[in-house]
């Protein structure tokens, strides 16, 4: 008779000394994958989307023709019936009520004033969803919003938000920075929208709009875009030693290892030292990622 095997315990672990253990390349929220297009809601970009859609099309096509003939050929070389010839596929027709709100031409009457006021430097205009966008050089941003506040057919008294938007992929520009224009007086909105690359400064909105103060501020925190003559461009959520800039496309999710430290536990600054020797001045990418 043999004897009972005694199951065996599973060997604990090791656990590493101490508390604070930072495995950066563990963690899947810091992996960061640039996106390859430029998603920027345009009139230019979805004409020229449609036009290539087209182009495929048609070349699929020919394909579908110039393979019947081969095969056509083939059949009476070898005196066999010949293959049926192909149909052109007819788009659907959609009768659903609900339609895709693509850009459309400018037909309101501020978008065509802005394109009267200020001529070639006026880059795109276009109407989306019942939203007017109007798209000017970065140059001439300041006169833009100078003609929406001052110009007695427009009236855009208010500046109800200002933001960017990081665009990695673009080969042009890095950054769009939108300003979202107000008329109460006239109950209409209005976006204005210039394209800057890395490094440029656009006019600060505070000598028209105040209110562009903060807005900016926040915009230079989590962006990295700096206002020429702004009267206090420093960071308003992050502290002024903060490395990165949060809402650019190449900062992880979950950051670059400044929020792993409890700050209570930690006035000495030595675990955060530890972290940022650890990571790699604070990150896990030591090679920057670059767009495709």
């Amino acid at each position: 008779m043999s004897e009972p095997i005694e199951p065996q315990t599973p060997a604990e672990p090791e656990v590493p000394a101490g508390p604070y253990v930072y495995d950066y390349a563990a963690s899947p929220q810091r992996q960061i994958v640039l996106p390859k297009t430029v998603p920027l809601p345009s009139l230019k970009a979805y004409r020229a989307e449609v036009a290539a859609q087209q182009a495929a099309d048609e070349a699929k096509w020919q394909k579908m023709q110039a393979d019947y003939e081969t095969a056509k050929a083939k059949a009476e070389a070898e005196g066999k019936e010949a293959p049926k010839p192909p149909v052109k596929p007819v788009p659907r027709k959609d009768d659903n009520d609900m339609k895709t709100p693509w850009p459309q031409e400018a037909k309101d009457p501020d978008l065509l004033r802005l394109q009267e006021l200020l001529g070639d430097k006026v880059e795109e205009v276009f109407e989306q969803a019942g939203e007017l966008t109007c798209q000017v050089r970065k140059e001439a941003l300041l006169e833009t919003l100078r003609f929406c506040r001052e110009d007695a057919s427009l009236k855009y008294e208010m500046l109800a938000d200002q933001t960017g938007t990081h665009y990695p992929a673009a080969k042009d520009f890095a950054f769009s920075v939108v300003y979202q224009l107000t008329s109460i007086s006239r109950r209409k909105r209005l976006r204005v929208r210039i394209l800057v690359p890395e490094g440029f400064e656009p006019e600060s909105a505070c000598s028209l709009y105040p209110g562009a103060n903060w807005m900016e501020r926040e915009t230079y925190d989590m962006l990295g875009i700096r206002f020429k003559d702004h009267p206090d461009m420093t960071r308003i959520l992050c502290p002024e030693d903060w490395e990165g800039y949060p809402l650019r496309k190449e900062y992880p999710t979950v950051g670059w290892g400044q929020r792993d430290i409890d700050l209570r536990e930690d006035r000495g600054g030595v675990l955060m030292r530890i972290a940022m020797e650890k990571a790699g001045q604070m990150g896990i990418n030591l090679k920057q990622p670059q767009a495709d």
